[in-house]
């Protein structure tokens, strides 16, 4: 007869698990509720019994909303472990629970190597929490508005950001600005499209005339597509959780047609780029906006362009297309070196290890670090699946430092030279910034360009004038204002300046900054070429003398900025910048 096997002692049945926590946690309670009553009997401020419940008052009362000290220092571990995490938050709590002392016990034989894979994970954490606090500094900078000192200089930078309002202020009246008559409206028209600045059919001593005329001029930009009855600038804006659908999202026959006219717009405004008849236009879709410049503008060499947001997945596309990005608002690692000093011929006699290397050596062993994590996870009888967010591809994707700039100002890219026209190609023949759906689902971008093209609109800014109160200090003064609304574009705002000034001895600018576009200032000029070389890349490209001057000029690298509020007196502009 057999005799029975006798069951292992290193095993446990589960009531046996269960008997045990029982038996902890009564003894825990029954040692709590001792030292709870010896506290209260030798509290100093302690009073009698209370006659209604019969229970000892002590002097000070116990916040039965606070937490204890054992349930902080849970909560403090658990935003240790993994910060920042919110999806996996239940995942945690499921490991802290299944990590709890309570059963010590059960776990008595576990793996050994569980405690140092834990402060692993708290120094990578503590690593990821200082890294994203530098990847922050950036953005807070940008996004304060921290001032420039003031200087008064005879000209203001250059400024790339789109315009949604420009509002000027003065002590005196604008006199000039009236209704605008007949003549003054087509000689302002006639002076936009030939882009001259002159007509004699305006005898030259009507000077309010002329002026009307020149705001009319001032307040104008080439367009497509024109649907009045859908708002196309600006593109990216917030839009409210019920919003009616886009009137072509239903008709495809009706979406083909606007994206086909919408082609051939394109390739007539990128190509007068090229030849330069246009100094530069904008693309502005759904997500992003694309400048494209012309050779010599900014002191570039070559026809290039700027776009952004982007993400790492756009930036992979382009790659994929053999479009060559750059981002010049992220530091390279070569910067740090200031000295110049190769520090591979000054220690000869011991190895150097290239940037590339040590990337592999750090991904090695974080890679290594994360395996290890996943196995004591299954050594520890536990499913790796309840603990997503300790999953090494997940964690992977997570430690990458270039999705920290997705979507962000710093996240803007450069594409010159041949990858603009290869961009250029990608836009044309991809729907990557047409909206999927809403209000804008497939409506193309829209362009804007100070120079004329094909199938283009001519545009006109809302302007108006009066008299408004603002306060100064505990009191309200009076002053005089023009406003222009509308899509207002670099050359718009530096055209209607040198009107304003021209009248007004003294004023002030204020200026509603797009957004999203706020970072084309960011980038400094370029001294590739010559100023001369730059102006003779530029043939009738609808600016004036002046204009072209603006546009052109780089030798300053620091003559480039993202203005806020400008201001003229004694016939000098001081500005407050936001980069």
């Amino acid at each position: 007869m057999d005799q029975p096997v006798p069951s292992s002692p290193a095993w446990k049945k589960p009531s046996d698990v269960m008997k045990v926590r029982l038996k902890g946690k009564k003894r825990r309670s029954v040692s709590a509720s001792h030292h709870q009553a010896n506290a209260k009997a030798t509290l100093p401020g302690s009073q009698g019994p209370d006659a209604s419940t019969g229970e000892v008052r002590t002097g000070k009362r116990r916040n039965p909303f606070g937490h204890s000290s054992s349930a902080r220092e849970r909560k403090r571990a658990h935003s240790e472990i993994l910060p920042g995490e919110t999806e996996g938050g239940s995942h945690q709590n499921k490991l802290f629970d299944a990590l709890d002392t309570e059963a010590g016990e059960v776990f008595q034989e576990s793996s050994t190597s569980s405690p140092a894979i834990l402060n692993r994970i708290k120094s990578e954490s503590d690593t990821n929490l200082t890294r994203l606090a530098q990847s922050e500094e950036p953005k807070a900078t940008a996004d304060t508005g921290q001032s420039k000192s003031l200087t008064w200089k005879d000209s203001y930078p250059v400024d790339w950001c789109l315009k949604t309002r420009v509002r000027f202020l003065s002590d005196s009246p604008f006199t000039w600005c009236g209704t605008l008559k007949t003549n003054e409206e087509a000689a302002g028209l006639s002076w936009f499209t030939r882009g001259t600045h002159h007509d004699e059919t305006i005898p030259a001593d009507e000077k309010d005339a002329q002026s009307r005329s020149r705001l009319h001029q001032c307040g104008m930009v080439w367009m497509h597509p024109s649907l009045p009855w859908v708002k196309l600038y600006p593109r990216i804006h917030n839009e409210g959780k019920q919003t009616r659908p886009s009137f072509v999202a239903n008709d495809k026959d009706l979406q083909d047609s606007l994206l086909t006219s919408w082609c051939e717009s394109f390739r007539s405004l990128f190509h007068q780029l090229r030849a330069g008849h246009c100094p530069y236009f904008y693309l502005c879709g759904y997500q992003s906006t694309v400048l494209f410049r012309a050779a010599g503008v900014g002191g570039f060499k070559h026809v290039h362009a700027f776009l952004t947001p982007t993400t790492k997945g756009l930036r992979e596309l382009f790659k994929a297309e053999g479009i060559e990005v750059s981002m010049p608002l992220v530091p390279s690692q070569g910067d740090n070196n200031e000295n110049g000093i190769d520090q591979e011929h000054s220690n000869s006699h011991q190895p150097v290890k290239t940037e590339e290397d040590e990337d592999d050596d750090e991904e090695e062993f974080n890679q290594e670090g994360d395996d290890a994590a996943s196995s004591w996870l299954q050594s520890m009888g536990l499913d790796q699946q309840s603990f997503p967010t300790l999953d090494p591809r997940r964690v992977k994707f997570q430690r990458d430092e270039s999705i920290k700039l997705d979507n962000r100002p710093q996240s803007l890219v450069l594409i010159s030279g041949s990858s603009t026209q290869a961009l250029y190609n990608f836009l044309l023949n991809s729907d990557i910034m047409i909206a999927p759906t809403g209000t804008q689902a497939g409506i193309p971008p829209t362009l804007l360009s100070p120079a004329p093209f094909e199938g283009g609109t001519l545009t006109a800014s809302k302007v108006k004038s009066g008299k408004l109160q603002i306060a100064v200090g505990t009191s309200m003064q009076g002053c005089f204002h023009l406003e222009v609304t509308g899509p207002i574009l670099p050359s718009n705002v530096h055209a209607l300046t040198q009107l304003v000034s021209s009248s007004q001895e003294r004023f002030s600018v204020n200026l509603s900054n797009h957004s999203p576009t706020i970072m084309f200032s960011a980038v400094p000029p370029n001294n590739a070429i010559s100023l001369r070389d730059r102006k003779s890349k530029l043939v009738n490209c609808n600016l004036s003398p002046e204009l072209m001057d603006y546009f052109t000029k780089g030798e300053d690298t620091d003559d480039h900025a993202t203005i806020q509020e400008l201001v003229f007196k004694e016939e000098k502009y001081s500005w407050t910048s936001l980069t």
